[in-house]
């Protein structure tokens, strides 16, 4: 009798549990097809199922549900970074319906896409350390399409997208030629997308944007951003950045702005300094107990300006110290010059001018403002402003070619500007058939030897260049056509006749801006 009503029992729970699996697609027979067609990975008779059921009830959450797992095991990580990515994307749409018509399915659907969140970007990690190692082409993309994906899943996170814009930039050098320019501006709307959402953009973002606009001709575009990095970083605090193993204890003493104080608290964590100027000192040790403590990973880096300039590490249970002085640090040195490079760019030559003006006063040793502002002067015509600037820039950089050629190139543009003087004064007192008076042949002897010796001062710096140059460099052939003019003008003959042939028919003596 016992063993009947069990056998009873057991036959009553079989019936109801193909009862609940029949409820699995709610009577739905596009459902249940659309779940026989997942299991036999026949993901596009999959997808046509569950749709027909989501036209049949476009309130079906379960159908949404599935259409979504079905579209996140339909992408192909071989396919273009942005198929892959689209999958993610109609994936976390069908989500959003499923949660629209049925709130219960929300802490579900959360924690799916955390799963899968997690899973894309570690597979972009490892895409990209491989890519690393391979140098190919492929595997960068692989890794984009995986920071994608990320990035669809969770579209507020911002480090898919600036690892995707990376992975697709370096793609896109290695395919190089007119097919890599054009896929490294399409990294452009990925970077702009990163800018709007990160509250704390990283510099190199702001740096690789602003390159890309000018390189894709787009002055205007660079400038802003430039601006917009600068004002952001510049306002950044100086700060020590705690990282290492979560939760680790960690005690310290920093010193800086002639003060001394003790902290301590666990990893991740962040120490904001009240100085952005002098000497800064932080000695910083994992504190004692525990397996975490003895074998966790301490690392600590000192930030200005929005710049990384020091960092340590350590596994031991020893002290690490990073010192810096933050009154020899430039970290926005590079942002500087692409925002000078930028008002050059857009015409603005006058507040580029006096936007160099103020970077010498504050940086009087920086051989490229000096240079950048010495060639402006230059394409301006203001040849003695030019060669006082360019005189400096060689000094501080004597092997850079394309500055001797300047300096060179703005002496002998002086000197045609005084012969010219010396021709249209002659050419005066000719036209009027008579004897210059004795002014007149002062000024005419006076405007001979200035440009005579102007045409002199010429010679070393391009002999300089040209040597620099080499025998196929990029100003050799500028600097021997401007050596022949000088030479020519100081009748050394010979010396004329040796830089004929590398100064070829043309030649331009005007003196170009040079590679800034």
């Amino acid at each position: 009798m016992t063993i009947r009503q069990s056998a009873l029992f057991a036959l009553a729970l079989g019936t109801l549990g193909l009862l609940a699996l029949s409820g699995c697609s709610a009577g739905n027979p596009n459902m249940s097809a659309a779940e026989d067609a997942m299991e036999q990975e026949r993901y596009e008779r999959a997808l046509a199922n569950v749709d027909s059921a989501i036209a049949q009830d476009s309130a079906n959450a379960q159908a949404y549900a599935m259409k979504a797992r079905i579209l996140r095991q339909m992408a192909d990580s071989t396919a273009p970074p942005e198929a892959y990515k689209q999958r993610y994307r109609q994936a976390r749409q069908a989500e959003e319906k499923a949660i629209k018509f049925d709130p219960g399915r929300r802490s579900d659907i959360k924690n799916q896409r955390e799963l899968a969140f997690i899973q894309e970007f570690q597979k972009g990690a490892d895409a990209f350390n491989r890519a690393q190692q391979s140098s190919q082409k492929s595997d960068y993309l692989r890794a984009a399409a995986y920071f994608g994906a990320a990035g669809a899943i969770r579209p507020d996170s911002t480090g898919p997208i600036r690892n995707e814009a990376f992975a697709r930039l370096q793609a896109a050098r290695l395919e190089g030629g007119d097919q890599g320019m054009q896929e490294m501006s399409n990294v452009i709307p990925i970077l702009e997308r990163y800018l709007k959402k990160e509250d704390e953009p990283e510099k190199d973002v702001y740096s690789i944007l602003s390159q890309l606009y000018r390189q894709g001709d787009q002055p205007e575009r660079a400038l802003e951003v430039t601006e917009r990095a600068l004002d952001d970083l510049s306002s950044r605090p100086t700060h020590f950045r705690i990282q290492g193993t979560r939760g680790l204890s960690y005690t310290g003493t920093i010193e800086a702005g002639g003060t001394s104080r003790q902290v301590e608290g666990t990893t991740p964590d962040r120490i904001e300094l009240s100085t952005s100027d002098g000497m800064v000192t932080g000695t910083f040790r994992k504190q004692d107990g525990g397996k975490k403590q003895t074998k966790g990973r301490l690392q600590v880096g000192l930030y200005t300006q929005g710049t990384q300039v020091a960092n340590s590490r350590t596994t031991a249970l020893e002290e690490i110290t990073i010192s810096e002085d933050l009154s020899s640090v430039t970290p926005l040195a590079e942002l500087q010059n692409q925002r000078l490079s930028a008002l050059n760019s857009t015409g603005n030559t006058e507040k580029a001018m006096q936007a160099y003006r103020q970077q010498i006063e504050r940086n009087p040793e920086n051989a490229r403002y000096r240079y950048n502002y010495g060639s402006l002067l230059l394409n301006s015509d203001r040849y003695d402003e030019a060669i006082e600037q360019l005189s400096e820039a060689v000094k501080l950089d004597s092997d850079d070619p394309k500055k001797q050629y300047n300096l060179g190139a703005a002496y002998l543009n002086k000197g045609v500007v005084l012969q010219d003087s010396l021709v249209s004064v002659r050419d005066s007192v000719m036209a009027q058939n008579r004897k210059p008076t004795q002014e007149e042949a002062q000024m005419i002897e006076d405007l001979d030897e200035q440009r005579l010796q102007f045409f002199q001062n010429a010679i070393p710096p391009l002999e300089r260049a040209r040597q620099l140059s080499g025998a196929n460099g990029r100003y050799r052939q500028n600097a021997c056509s401007a050596l022949l003019q000088a030479y020519v003008q100081t009748e050394q003959t010979d010396k004329a006749e040796d830089v004929k042939q590398c100064a070829g028919a043309g030649g331009n003596t005007s003196g170009g801006s040079g590679g800034r």
